[in-house]
């Protein structure tokens, strides 16, 4: 294995994805000042798509781009053009994310194939490397984006319709970038998909596990709220009297974080629940507020709790019209349901680890991937790698060199597993 190369990738990659660009080469290095702003639409985004299609053009892949601006790389199989064997991830980032989330499964794959051609390898089926647009919703606020059209749950046309924090639609955005094809991928001829990815969790690190197999993937969905009431001076009005949103709202959080609490108590599960924004208006302090625009994320391996807690909030809410005086409305972007990962994939994978001597262990995902859209249609699995203190999302997210360089030794025997055909 090559390790400077995939680490050269994925240290360039952080680089180009900052805006002041930065190489970060080692856990020392890392600052709050120093993450990423890779959203789709951006110049970031752009430098690092490219950068990363050059390195597909090299190892010999033919490269396409869908109409969404998914990115295919492909390698022909020696005895078959169908039943693919596909992994990858995404590159773009959340708001001041960090360097491994989404470009560690993208350079995995493509490690795993430059391997393959370094070693003669004969695949028997296709292996197509793939980098998802949109996965965070950073940018164009709908999650799992690219694999969401790929398997059909939107039409593309409305996706491109999608509008960012700027007013640019998704189409006029790819269009700018040179990132819309037209090439469809019909998942029909995808027989199996692996995607590599940082635990985001403390597990094993704390374990000091190296490995990861995941055998479910968290259901994920958000619930957008407004609570309206009446702005008004916050001297001269009475409390009696008064018809404050940002009271209702602190209800609607408590709410959110004891009902979650109490759930995993009673039910055992891996109910989580967030309020991760809040906009109050006009956001005065000598005004009573009379409007607050909050997101709650809701996520659960088990889909009856995801959907009970998300009516449980919409029912507490109706509540507080009536106890603080408030009118609610309520939208839901997305929702997204848990799944399994296919047996097949799960016992490959386990078998690589056994073969090769490293310790794992089995574990569901808490983060929503876009693996979870793809097994609707695909038998799908996933290689979880040690988070560094568990910490994601955030420019102190680091996974350690060797345990980058053992996921690719995972993913590279699995793929060789599933690429022949007697699997």
């Amino acid at each position: 294995m090559s390790f400077q190369r995939w680490k050269e990738d994925l240290i360039e990659l952080g680089r180009l994805g900052r805006k002041t660009p930065a190489r970060i080469e080692s856990y020392d290095q890392l600052a709050p000042e120093k993450g990423l702003f890779r959203l789709e639409g951006t110049e970031e985004i752009r430098k690092s798509k490219e950068y990363v299609m050059a390195r597909m053009r090299e190892a010999g892949l033919k490269v396409r781009i869908d109409k969404i601006g998914n990115i295919f790389a492909r390698k022909e199989g020696s005895k078959t053009n169908r039943g693919a064997v596909m992994s990858g991830s995404h590159l773009d980032s959340v708001l001041n994310g960090g360097m491994f989330d989404g470009p560690l499964g993208v350079i995995s794959a493509l490690e795993a194939v430059r391997i393959m051609n370094d070693e003669a390898f004969e695949n028997e089926r296709p292996i197509e490397v793939v980098i998802f647009t949109g996965e965070e919703g950073s940018a164009f606020k709908k999650a799992l984006l690219g694999s969401l059209i790929l398997v059909g749950k939107m039409p593309v046309e409305e996706a491109w319709k999608l509008e960012n924090n700027e007013g640019l639609t998704l189409k006029a955005a790819l269009d700018r970038l040179g990132l819309r094809g037209d090439f469809e991928m019909d998942l029909r001829d995808v027989e199996y998909f692996i995607e590599t990815h940082v635990e985001q969790g403390p597990v094993l690190n704390q374990e000091k596990t190296p490995i990861g197999i995941v055998e479910n993937i968290t259901g994920l969905t958000w619930v957008s709220a407004i609570l309206e009431g009446e702005e008004n001076h916050a001297g001269t009005t009475p409390m009696f009297g008064r018809k404050d949103a940002l009271v209702a709202a602190a209800n609607v959080v408590l709410f959110v974080n004891r009902r979650a609490q109490e759930m995993v108590r009673e039910f055992g599960g891996s109910t989580v629940a967030t309020v991760g924004r809040m906009s109050v208006l006009p956001g005065a302090p000598n005004i009573v507020p009379g409007r607050v625009e909050m997101g709650i994320d809701i996520r659960d391996g088990i889909e009856e709790h995801m959907s009970n807690l998300m009516e449980e909030i919409t029912g507490r809410m109706k509540d507080l019209e009536a106890e603080c005086g408030v009118k609610t409305s309520i939208t839901v972007p997305f929702y997204h349901l848990p799944h399994p990962c296919s047996k097949v994939v799960v016992d490959t994978i386990e078998k690589a680890v056994q073969e090769m001597g490293i310790q794992a262990r089995r574990m569901n995902s808490g983060a929503g991937h876009d693996a979870q859209n793809i097994a609707e249609k695909v038998k799908t699995g996933m290689i979880f790698v040690p988070s560094v203190k568990g910490i994601s999302h955030s420019p102190m997210e680091w996974t350690n060199w060797e345990d980058v360089e053992r996921g690719i030794k995972v993913l590279t025997r699995a793929l060789k597993d599933l690429a022949k055909l007697r699997i």
